[in-house]
């Protein structure tokens, strides 16, 4: 039996009789070992049947714990990704035996699965590929076993092939989709020793598009007071134009900035039409004055040519603030500390994020006029260092944004309508009458007055009979409020002329936002719930009096009156004006509202007799407040944000010229007590790096003595230079990776990126071709800044297939790389990805990428850990049978001899049938028969299972009884006691 394998350099075998296997490369001859009378020899068999010898590592040998199986170390030799077997051959004196354990042989690796274009049809031709690499290293894994599955879009497996990595670790597949494919989202898939990659697909009907639109921006960015423009042009795949032909746009806007409102209602422009040449161009409304920060306007465009084939596209304007655009990295929380010695990366580009390798960067505190700055020159990628003391922080004032009242909704709506003596078209009005309803709504919206933002709304349903002139000849509907003032308004219109029809209308009502007048009655005598009721419709009535704006909660400059005569539900009002009441609310509304409560009658209470009985009489004053209409349509007053920090202004110069200023904020932050820098961060393998410690005021005990650079599976460990606070390590010459220190409550990163850097390009040996003309491709690959060998996978499909799914563009690979993690992008930019892939090649920008890191990759274990079994089948009871039986039938002929030729009185007790059982024993091997168990041990009577003892009972063995003693003996005990 063989257990335990594990492939890595060194694995362990187990075996009983026995060994133990794993992995690696060895030299040296090959020689079987022996352990006493046990022969073992190991071999590693391919798939093709090939045995590979695998010698016991020197130095080591076969041992055995205790009772336990034989193992020892043995070192797999190197050998290509695939699936082998273990195979133990064991010669001993009782024979040899091999037995094989299955043993999969996968190092870890990444998968990547591309398919030549993300759209097909039924009946396409869908071709793929993946490739296959180490994890650790990202090598090639040539000839690795993998198999491809595609699956449709209900998860049914129509392919499953094997199909092995060929040279640089790529495999190609094909699949030829049958005319009645099943549309949707498909898979395909290839998946080795565990590693596995896949990519999805669309299958569905479609067409590729003979237009092409194409929109941009002239600026890549406007500012305030610009006035921004959009061009394009509409053209055939040809090239040939499509004139005179409409392009529509939609617009959207993204950016905490609003825009005018205007702007998304309507003011932009949604239409232009091209040229002869297929070109457009569209102007904006200028950009206002309160632009803040950046905001951007998306609009998605659509054309058509003659046949009404559609085309669309999409393009955005950027409206900033400032022409220059700065971000920052610190130290410490994003922040500066006072009075220290800050650390600060500032990145600096255009508005629109063009890089500025090598502009000179200034920064002065925006608050001190008297400060002359510092200046800094950035790297490659943009980003200036700074060493900043912005001293005491300051109240940074935050302008607001602008606010944009929202317009309100029309207050009246028409809900439905039908008319009655139309019996076709399902009672439907006339389209003539459909439209005139729709432009009666404003006249209606005087009337929304009579709903409060209490109720929300109301319904008003209103009746009109109309004549053949379109002369409204009657109206029907409620008495009072917003019904009533409605059906005066109809009443007074006209409809187009056509038949006599019957109008039955729902209009749907709204609050207008209008301020509300709040009556509060005091009364001398008599009760005024009744009034309260009375004044209620008069007051929403009086709404249309008050100014639209008030800048809070006032009062009426004047009081009104009143009196209620015994047995009469008439009031008398009188109004009296306040001196010098300091009300918002001019007087001159005082005249509209008097017409208002021109006359006030009491509601019929429910405990009124029904043949109107007399009321009782009743007297007080009635004071009016006014509350503003506090709405989303209403404009606020935005504030100024006010908080203590850095307000810094920061100039570029790049090439010689002014690219603007701008201004940054930053928070305070706290320094911590310990912290770390390593330098450089991107580093080269075999380079020295310094790591320096720096305190801060928290900081209690002492600096540690010495400090220790994880890389890899190195462990560098240096002494601190006192004097300096330092330490420098020299990295390995064959390291790549992240390396860190260990042992300090603080942390240092550095990054060696791979020495092989790879670069492709292609190029075409013409600008254009004709159709069915052969195109010749240039592809030239760099490999670490020279010409080298690399795998280049061409794709090639038309670019309008873009128009209908995205296409996959140069970072489809990327994630093959494994990439650090980062609590935010530096700069909002610079990710883990980017470092992992070397696009970050500034020292200043590693470093401030750096910073953001939170956790490395960890490192890729050498092997997958693997465990094998396999037992040869034993019997031995099997081989202990024949030789058994062969002795007893001796056995027997002896026992009769013995019976007859025996004294008389003589009998057989256990001793004497234990003789017999030696006798027939020596008498079979006298004769060259097998006495022996599967052991190669003699059949001694006490070595017998109990089924085969109680054969050799005398009681079974003898005939005759008279030759048994009286006494019996247990035959059982008795072997067992005597172990004969």
């Amino acid at each position: 039996r063989i257990s335990s394998v594990k492939p890595a350099r060194t694995s362990h075998i187990t075996a009983a009789p026995v060994r133990t296997a794993q992995r690696a490369g060895s030299g040296g001859g090959f020689r079987p070992v022996v352990v006493g009378l046990l022969v073992v020899v190991l071999f590693l068999v391919d798939a093709a049947g090939k045995e590979t010898p695998l010698p016991v590592d020197e130095k080591s040998s076969w041992k055995r714990d205790g009772d336990g199986p034989l193992n020892a170390p043995v070192t797999l030799p190197q050998v290509p990704d695939g699936d082998y077997r273990l195979r133990a051959r064991i010669t001993t004196p009782l024979g040899t035996d091999t037995v094989d354990a299955p043993l999969p042989l996968y190092a870890p690796a990444r998968v990547r699965v591309l398919t030549d274009r993300p759209l097909y049809e039924p009946g396409h031709r869908v071709r793929f590929r993946a490739v296959a690499l180490r994890a650790k290293d990202l090598s090639p894994l040539d000839g690795r076993p993998g198999t491809w599955m595609v699956k449709d879009p209900t998860g049914e497996v129509v392919l499953e092939e094997r199909a092995p990595a060929g040279p640089w670790g790529v495999v190609a597949g094909e699949l030829p989709l049958d005319r009645g494919a099943p549309t949707g989202d498909w898979t395909v898939a290839w998946t080795s020793g565990g590693a596995s990659g896949e990519v999805h697909f669309t299958v569905e009907p479609f067409t590729l598009p003979r237009l092409r639109l194409e929109a941009r921006s002239p600026r890549p960015f406007w500012r305030a007071n610009e006035t921004p423009e959009v061009t394009g042009e509409v053209a055939y795949a040809s090239g040939a134009p499509v004139a005179d032909t409409d392009v529509a746009l939609e617009w959207s806007h993204a950016g905490a900035w609003p825009p005018p409102t205007e702007w998304l209602k309507g003011e932009l422009p949604k239409k232009a039409r091209t040229d002869a040449a297929g070109r457009f161009k569209v102007t904006l409304p200028r950009v206002p004055a309160d632009l803040r920060g950046q905001s951007t306007l998306s609009a998605r465009v659509e054309a058509r040519d003659a046949t009404g084939e559609p085309v669309r596209g999409a393009v955005s304007l950027l409206l900033s603030e400032d022409a220059l655009a700065v971000s920052s990295v610190t130290e410490l929380e994003d922040g500066l500390v006072a009075g220290f010695n800050n650390r600060v990366y500032l990145r600096a580009t255009t508005a629109a994020g063009r890089v500025l390798p090598g502009a000179e960067v200034t920064v002065t505190r925006a608050w001190d006029p008297k400060d002359p700055g510092v200046s800094a020159v950035a790297d490659e990628d943009g980003v200036a260092a700074f060493q900043l003391d912005p001293g005491p922080a300051v109240n940074v004032v935050v302008p607001p944004l602008p606010v944009r009242p929202i317009p309100r909704p029309p207050p009246v709506s028409l809900a439905s309508s039908q008319d009655l003596l139309n019996d076709r078209g399902g009672q439907q009005p006339s389209l003539q009458d459909q439209l005139a309803l729709e432009r009666l709504l404003p006249a209606f919206h005087p009337c929304a007055r009579f709903v409060s933002a209490a109720t929300g709304g109301d319904m008003v349903s209103l009746a009109a009979r109309v004549g053949a002139s379109g002369q409204v000849l009657d109206v029907a509907g409620a008495d009072e409020g917003a019904g009533a003032c409605m059906a005066s308004v109809l009443r007074a219109r006209g409809l187009p002329s056509g038949a006599e029809r019957m109008l039955a209308l729902r209009f749907r009502v709204t609050d207008p936002g209008l301020p509300m007048l709040q009556p509060q009655v005091q009364t001398a005598t008599g009760n005024t719930q009744e009034l309260e009721a009375a004044l209620a419709r008069p007051a929403l009535d009086a709404r249309a009096c008050l100014p639209s704006e008030l800048p809070g909660v006032s009062t009426l400059p004047a009081v009104l009156t009143w009196r209620q005569v015994p047995g009469k539900r008439d009031v008398a009002l009188s109004w009296l004006p306040l001196p010098s009441s300091g009300s918002a609310v001019p007087a001159s509304v005082l005249p509209c509202l008097k017409e208002r409560f021109s006359r006030l009658r009491l509601p019929l209470a429910a405990s009124d007799e029904a043949d109107g009985s007399p009321v009782g009489g009743a007297m007080g004053v009635v004071r009016f407040s006014v509350q503003p209409a506090w709405s989303e349509g209403r404009t606020y007053q935005a504030r100024a944000t006010t908080f203590l920090g850095y307000e810094l202004k920061v100039k570029a110069k790049w090439d010689g010229q002014d690219v603007g200023d701008t201004k940054l904020v930053l928070r305070p932050a706290r320094l911590p007590p310990l912290r770390l820098r390593a330098t450089p961060v991107l580093a080269k393998a075999g380079e020295a790096v310094k790591v320096e410690l720096l305190r801060g005021p928290g900081f209690e005990g002492e600096l540690p003595r010495t400090l220790e650079l994880v890389a890899g599976k190195a462990r560098l460990k240096e002494v601190v230079d006192a004097p300096t606070r330092s330490a420098r390590f020299t990295l390995p010459a064959d390291f790549e990776g992240w390396a860190h220190v260990e042992g300090v409550a603080a942390q240092a990163r550095v990054y060696v990126a791979p020495r092989a850097q790879l670069a492709v390009e292609v190029s075409p040996d013409k600008p254009a071709y004709a159709p069915g003309e052969l195109a010749h491709l240039q592809v030239h690959t760099v490999v670490d800044g020279k010409d080298g060998a690399a795998a280049v996978g061409l794709f090639g499909v038309d670019e309008t297939l873009s128009q209908l799914a995205p296409l996959p563009g140069a970072d489809a690979l990327e994630g093959l790389r494994p990439a650090p993690t980062v609590s935010l992008p530096a700069f909002g930019v610079l990710d883990g990805q980017a470092l992992a892939m070397g696009r970050i090649r500034g020292a200043n920008a590693a470093a401030a990428a750096l910073l953001r890191v939170t956790e490395v990759p960890k490192p890729e274990e050498l092997e997958a850990r693997v465990t094998a079994n396999a037992t040869s089948p034993f019997s031995p009871d099997a081989e202990l049978t024949e030789p058994f039986y062969a002795v007893l039938t001796e056995l027997h002929t002896r026992t009769r001899k013995w019976e007859e030729t025996a004294p008389k009185g003589e009998t057989l007790d256990p001793e004497g049938l234990a003789r017999l059982w030696k006798e027939s024993l020596a008498a079979c091997e006298q004769r060259g028969q097998k006495v022996t168990d599967a052991f190669g041990r003699r059949l001694r009577l006490s070595r017998l299972p109990e089924d085969l003892l109680s054969l050799t009972d005398p009681r079974a063995v003898v005939v005759s009884g008279t030759r048994l003693p009286e006494d019996v003996v247990n035959w059982g005990a008795w072997v067992a006691r005597e172990s004969p």
